[in-house]
């Protein structure tokens, strides 16, 4: 792992969004497609693909965005929400690719999300969200119905190998046109959109005790290598380094 500080924690998966709490530390640059909530005891510093840093107790990363952490903190909450989520869209909505714009002084703090030992995952997540959409709430943009149903239809397909062909015809769209929509109104291609989802699956595989060959297959990677790849490029960090560090709650 590199410098600038270990992780160990706890986390916990939810519908739409991943909650760690603990003591967060350095990662290598990375994007993923949720949107990143970042509070901490003491400042850290985050690093945008620029090359700009930013310093600061609390941030907000919006999807797709590479960063990466060089400095870390020994107590810190962080949470990736959906970026189709009223909360995600609100996070989001108040930053850029430029990490001079990721500092969000107005959050809670990490004291009053996570007031003793005890973490209750739920609770702060909603909190959180509470917090987001309060403090800033963008229009609901409308999603086509097709969208909605293709999303709804991507979590019981992941075993297996998804073509845009296949789910295109079960929401009744052409693929060309399902296409665009994924990259329209989600902001993210659909083999990407895909593959987060997988990894999504896999991440609470491992939560519940499978080994990382058996959570790769169960969502759908071709074996623990492919997995490992992909953990590193959307969260800057190795499947391996996550199990040790992060003991699931809730």
């Amino acid at each position: 792992m590199p410098e600038g500080g270990t992780w160990s924690g706890l986390g916990a998966l939810g519908p739409g969004w991943t909650l760690y709490v603990g003591a967060v530390g350095a990662t290598g640059d990375h994007a993923h497609h949720a949107v990143q909530v970042l509070l901490a005891d003491t400042p850290v510093t985050l690093r945008d693909a620029a090359g700009h840093r930013h310093r600061c107790r609390a941030a907000t990363i919006p999807p797709n965005a590479p960063h990466g952490i060089t400095e870390g903190s020994p107590r810190a909450v962080m949470v990736l929400l959906d970026p189709v989520s009223a909360a995600g869209r609100a996070a989001a909505h108040r930053s850029t690719a430029d990490a001079r714009t990721w500092g969000a002084p107005w959050l809670p703090e990490v004291a009053d999300l996570v007031p003793g030992r005890d973490v209750d995952p739920p609770a702060v997540v909603t909190r959180l969200r509470t917090a987001l959409t309060g403090a800033a709430s963008p229009p609901n943009p409308a999603v086509h119905p097709a969208l909605t149903k293709a999303m709804a239809h991507l979590p019981t397909v992941l075993d297996r190998t998804v073509r845009l062909t296949e789910v295109s015809a079960e929401v009744g769209l052409s693929p060309g046109r399902l296409r665009h929509l994924f990259t329209a109104e989600l902001g993210l291609p659909f083999r990407r959109y895909v593959l987060w989802l997988r990894l999504q699956r896999a991440l609470r595989c491992a939560a519940t005790g499978a080994s990382l060959t058996e959570a790769a297959h169960a969502a759908g990677f071709a074996d623990s290598s492919h997995l490992t790849h992909v953990t590193r490029r959307m969260f800057g960090l190795a499947p391996s380094e996550l199990a040790r560090a992060v003991q699931p709650v809730g």
